[in-house]
């Protein structure tokens, strides 16, 4: 079968145009919109007291509270509520919250931070 001049043309574009679309989706990498840009685009603020909130447990009496629930106060792992389970046996609670401090282990930057988890009976 003979293909006509104008034919041989039109298919000669139509290729032409079918690889460039092709490549281009190939090597084509989508840039993200900067997260700021979005922000402002949907016009509302992102609360940086989320994780706080997403966390929120209530107040935690480390006068009474076992270890498993001492684990859920932010900063406080196993080794941690077991030393404030030990700290309490052996000097007969906390007077205050920020005895905690007392514990090995809790400065005043953890004590920031868990402050508003905890209280005392």
């Amino acid at each position: 079968m003979k293909f006509s001049k104008s034919e041989k043309i039109l298919f000669g574009t139509f290729s032409l145009l079918s690889a460039i679309i092709i490549l281009y989706n190939l090597f084509y990498i989508p840039s993200l919109p900067d997260a700021n840009v979005i922000k402002k685009n949907l016009n509302f603020q992102i609360d940086e007291n989320f994780d706080k909130e997403e966390k929120s447990i209530g107040k935690i009496d480390i006068n009474s509270a076992k270890v498993e629930e001492l684990k859920k106060i932010p900063g406080v792992g196993e080794s941690i509520a077991e030393r404030i389970v030990e700290y309490r046996e052996t000097n007969g609670g906390f007077s205050s919250i920020s005895e905690i401090m007392n514990v090995s282990g809790i400065g005043q930057k953890k004590f920031d931070a868990m402050k508003d988890y905890i209280c005392t009976k």
